[in-house]
Order: structure tokens, then C-alpha cells, then sequence
């Protein structure tokens, strides 16, 4: 009984240290991409919106691909940003939830690791050629950490609820 209490415990100790390197990789990722120059970035972000314009209309004259990827990418950044946190918020609090806690400490935790991280993040590209950092940006990124705490308490409800159902 007592070598099977400890493998479960040796299990669960598995599990929290593979959701903290997760959330480790997705934070060096988020340096990563801070830490390019801001042309670089910008030429991403751009590159990236004039694919998926052409895909949709491949004969668009370049004049009016330019002045639509001109237009949309401030948009498309600040979506990334978004984007990228809410994958973060979802990451972060599933490595918080396997601790015993209540859900609004999960909840105010994760919330706290992720705007800490995107502070640290903004004042990271201060130090980056052509990048600043944006009190607005850490924000869309805490908005973001808050969506994937969302969708992750969702989505666990409904698994839940079908499980439930299934089994009964």
C-alpha cells in the first residue's frame, strides 16, 4: 500500500515539474521574440499579414497590400501579444492548479506570475534596439493571462460535466 502511495507521489511531482518547464519554454519563448530588433519583428508581423492577404486575394497590387498591412499591423501586434498570454494564463494556471488551493488564489496567482511576467517582458525591450516598452502592452498581455484562466476553468467544467455524464 505504501510503495503505491509513493509512486503516486513520485507522479505527481513528475507532472508539476513537467508544467513548470512548460511554462519556462513558453516564457523563453516570449524572450525570444522580445528580443528581437524591432525591425525584425515588425518585418514578421508584416510578412505574416501579407501572406494571409494573398492567400485570400492573390491579385492585389502591391500598392494596396502595403497600405492593408500598413493598416492592420499595429492590430495584428497587439492581437499577438493577446494571443500569446492567453496561452501563457492557461499554461500558468494549469502548473498552479495542481496545488491545493482555492480557485480564486489559482485564479490571483497566476494572474500575478503572468502581469509580473509581462512587466519584466515590456522593460526587457527597453534594452532592445527599435522596441519600447509599453504600459499598454503589459495590459493587453494581463488581459490575455486572464482570458486563459477563463477558458481554462471553462473548458474543465465542460470536460467535467461530460465525464459525469458519460459515467452516470
Amino acid at each position: 500500500m505504501e510503495d503505491n502511495k509513493k509512486k503516486y507521489n513520485n507522479k505527481e511531482i513528475i507532472i508539476k515539474i513537467i508544467d513548470i518547464a512548460i511554462v519556462i519554454l513558453w516564457m523563453s519563448i516570449v524572450f525570444w521574440f522580445s528580443s528581437q530588433v524591432g525591425d525584425t519583428s515588425k518585418a514578421q508581423s508584416g510578412n505574416t499579414i501579407r501572406k494571409i492577404i494573398i492567400f485570400f486575394d492573390k491579385n492585389i497590387s502591391n500598392e494596396n497590400l502595403e497600405m492593408i498591412v500598413e493598416a492592420l499591423q499595429p492590430f495584428v501586434r497587439k492581437l499577438a501579444h493577446f494571443s500569446i498570454y492567453t496561452l501563457g494564463g492557461i499554461l500558468i494556471y494549469n502548473m498552479i492548479n495542481k496545488y491545493k488551493l482555492t480557485r480564486k488564489r489559482k485564479v490571483i496567482y497566476t494572474t500575478i506570475i503572468g502581469a509580473l511576467y509581462a512587466t519584466s517582458d515590456e522593460i526587457h525591450q527597453l534594452f532592445v534596439p527599435y522596441r519600447s516598452g509599453q504600459v499598454t502592452d503589459v495590459l493587453i498581455d494581463t488581459c490575455g493571462v486572464i482570458t486563459g484562466i477563463i477558458l481554462f476553468i471553462i473548458t474543465t467544467k465542460i470536460k467535467n460535466f461530460i465525464i459525469k455524464k458519460i459515467i452516470n
